[in-house]
C-alpha cells in the first residue's frame, strides 16, 4: 500500500494527470489552469468553446449574467452540487489529485477522467476550493423518493454548517450547480420541481445568514442537457426570481446565473454541431462499442464530449469552466 501511494503521489507531482493506453502524458502547467491556446500540448486537445453566454438584465427571463460577483475578489469557492461538480472528496477537504488509473474510471474519485470544472474556475483565480458535492446527489430527498442515491444539498449543508469553518465573507464565493438529477427525478415522481427551486433559494437564505453571512453566490445550471420542459424552464426561471429578489433585497447579495444549456445545445443539435468545438464524437468514451482499447474505452478519449455515460469528459469539464468565466466577464450588470 505504501509503495502504490507513493506511485501515485510522483505521478501527481511530475504533473501526469492522465493514464491512457499505458502511456503517462505530461504538462508543465497547473493541472487545474487554463490550457495555453495555439495547438501545443495544454491546449485543451483543441477542444473550445464554439458557442457564446447570451447576456440579459437580472430582472427578466432567464438569462447569464453577473449581478456583482468580482471574481479577482476570491480567495475561497465553497461548492455544492452533483457529480458535475463532485470532486471525489465531499466533506472540503483537499480533493485527490485527478489521476486516471485504469481499469478504473474515475480520475481520483471524480465521474470523469480528470479536473471538474469548479476545479478548472478555482487554478485560474488562484482560489482554494472546498468541495462538497456528491454524485447523484439532488436538492432535496423528501420531495424525490425514486433518487437512486440518498444524499442532497440539505445534507451537504449540514456537512458545511457542522464544521463551524471561518470563512471571510468578502473573499468567499458560493457556488450551486443542481437540477439534473431533480429533473430526471421529476420524471418519475411528478414535477416537484417548485419545491426544488425553493429548497436552493432557502439554502442560500441560510448561508447568507450569520453565522456565515455569505455576501456572494452563483447559481449553475444545465438541467436537461440537451434537453428542455415547461416545468424545467420554470425551475430555471422560479431560482433566477429568486437570487434577484437576494440581490434587490435589504441583504443586497451578489449574484450569478450560469446557464450552460448553450454548450448541450450546440454539441448535440445540429447548431454548430459537435464538431465544431473539435470533438470527434458526442457520445461516451467508456460507452464503446468498436475500436476501443483494453479496456474497453474509446481510442480517443481527448475528443469525446463525455467520459462516462451523460457525464462530461474533463475536456468538456475545462470548456465549461472557460464559460463560467466568460459570464462572470461579459455578462455584468
Amino acid at each position: 500500500m505504501a509503495k502504490f501511494l507513493s506511485l501515485f503521489l510522483s505521478v501527481y507531482t511530475l504533473g501526469w494527470i492522465q493514464t491512457f493506453h499505458g502511456v503517462h502524458s505530461a504538462s508543465s502547467q497547473h493541472p487545474f489552469s487554463r490550457p495555453r491556446q495555439g495547438g501545443g500540448p495544454g491546449d485543451n486537445d483543441g477542444i473550445h468553446l464554439a458557442v457564446t453566454p447570451q447576456c440579459g438584465p437580472l430582472n427578466g427571463n432567464t438569462t447569464n449574467v453577473n449581478a456583482g460577483l468580482v471574481p479577482s475578489s476570491f480567495k475561497t469557492i465553497i461548492s455544492f452540487g452533483d457529480s458535475y461538480t463532485d470532486g471525489g472528496i465531499d466533506n472540503g477537504s483537499t480533493l485527490l489529485p485527478p489521476v486516471l488509473i485504469p481499469p478504473n474510471v474515475e480520475a481520483g474519485g471524480r465521474s470523469t477522467n480528470g479536473p471538474v470544472w469548479v476545479e478548472g474556475v478555482a487554478g485560474d483565480w488562484g482560489a482554494h476550493l472546498m468541495d462538497y458535492a456528491q454524485w447523484g446527489a439532488c436538492t432535496n430527498l423528501s420531495i424525490w423518493p425514486s433518487n437512486p442515491r440518498k444524499v442532497d444539498f440539505i445534507d451537504q449543508m449540514a456537512t458545511f454548517l457542522g464544521q463551524s469553518n471561518q470563512v471571510d465573507p468578502d473573499t468567499t464565493l458560493y457556488s450551486i450547480f443542481f437540477g439534473i438529477n431533480d429533473y430526471l427525478a421529476s420524471l418519475i415522481d411528478g414535477d416537484h420541481l417548485p419545491e426544488a427551486a425553493q429548497t436552493i433559494l432557502n439554502e442560500i437564505e441560510t448561508l447568507s445568514s450569520p453565522p456565515t453571512n455569505g455576501k456572494s453566490f452563483m447559481l449553475v445550471d444545465v438541467y436537461g442537457r440537451g434537453v428542455t420542459s415547461a416545468w424545467g424552464e420554470a425551475y430555471k426561471q422560479q431560482v433566477f426570481d429568486g437570487i434577484r429578489a437576494f440581490h434587490e433585497g435589504p441583504k443586497k447579495l451578489n449574484v450569478a446565473y450560469v446557464d450552460m444549456a448553450a454548450i448541450w445545445d450546440g454539441v448535440l443539435g445540429p447548431d454548430p454541431g459537435y464538431q465544431a468545438f473539435g470533438y470527434s464524437s458526442p457520445t461516451a468514451c467508456t460507452v464503446c462499442t468498436e475500436d476501443c482499447n483494453q479496456f474497453g474505452w474509446c481510442m480517443d478519449p481527448e475528443h469525446y464530449f463525455y467520459w462516462i455515460d451523460g457525464h462530461p469528459s474533463k475536456e468538456t469539464h475545462r470548456i465549461m469552466a472557460d464559460w463560467v468565466e466568460e459570464v462572470l466577464t461579459k455578462c455584468v450588470v
